[in-house]
């Protein structure tokens, strides 16, 4: 086995995108460090073991995903307790902020990887999970529907509902003048490309962290044909690109 897929549903999910504050705005598909925090949680790792579990092995990921709508929820944070609780501040103050969440979700999260023995520790990892399995929030349980290793690596150059690595948009453009067969969209009101960590630093297994590493990567909904190919997996009808972290 060298790759496989996991199908994981949830009645909600929030992936904060990073570029909003007051207002968390959701992404339409979980982030690299959201799968590999969904990993750690399989896998029964803290953050840090879950990164560092990627880190030492060549593996590739994707996501392909789907949802029937979206809605705001209102938050209120207290921010005179820290450190789960154990610690009061009188002197700071709440905060109430709105939420973006996804509402009944497919997702289809996609691992290569060479090294046999992590991949199938992996795929043993959420077949029984230690941790319950969340997407973005902790009230966004999730469950795995079903996963497949009966999938290959192929290329297409058409995209949908899917993940890819850096400026896709800007990728074609530059390689119009030799191929002009394409079809994609860019909208203003929903931008396609992000600047995403894909790596942190931490104090400790489960302490604070800080963002160490960012790559761009395009967030692609509507069907695009691309005039190049990108590499991913086949799952039945359904193509799902791969990225390093």
């Amino acid at each position: 086995m060298k790759n496989f897929v996991v199908e994981i549903k949830s009645q909600t999910a929030s992936f904060r995108n990073p570029d909003f504050q007051n207002f968390h705005k959701s992404l339409d598909l979980p982030p690299p460090t959201t799968i590999i925090g969904l990993a750690g949680a399989a896998l029964g790792l803290p953050p840090l073991q879950a990164q560092e579990f990627f880190e030492e092995s060549e593996f590739r990921i994707g996501v392909f995903g789907r949802f029937e709508g979206k809605c705001n929820d209102t938050w209120k944070y207290d921010k005179r307790h820290s450190n789960r609780g154990l610690r009061y501040d009188p002197e700071l103050d709440g905060s109430v902020i709105q939420k973006e969440y996804l509402i009944q979700n497919t997702f289809l999260i996609a691992f290569s990887a060479g090294d046999q023995e992590k991949l199938e520790k992996l795929y043993s990892a959420f077949e029984s999970p230690i941790y319950a399995l969340t997407m973005g929030n902790s009230d966004s349980l999730a469950f795995v529907k079903s996963i497949n290793s009966d999938v290959h690596v192929s290329k297409n150059d058409q995209l949908q509902h899917c993940m890819v690595e850096g400026d896709i948009v800007d990728e074609v453009m530059r390689l119009a003048p030799k191929n002009m067969e394409f079809s994609i969209y860019q909208s203003s009101s929903e931008p396609i490309t992000y600047d995403l960590p894909i790596r942190f630093d931490y104090e400790s297994d489960y302490g604070k962290r800080t963002v160490s590493s960012i790559s761009t990567f395009s967030i692609i909904s509507e069907k695009m044909k691309l005039n190049f190919e990108v590499e991913g997996l086949a799952y039945h009808d359904i193509f799902i690109p791969l990225f390093r972290l």
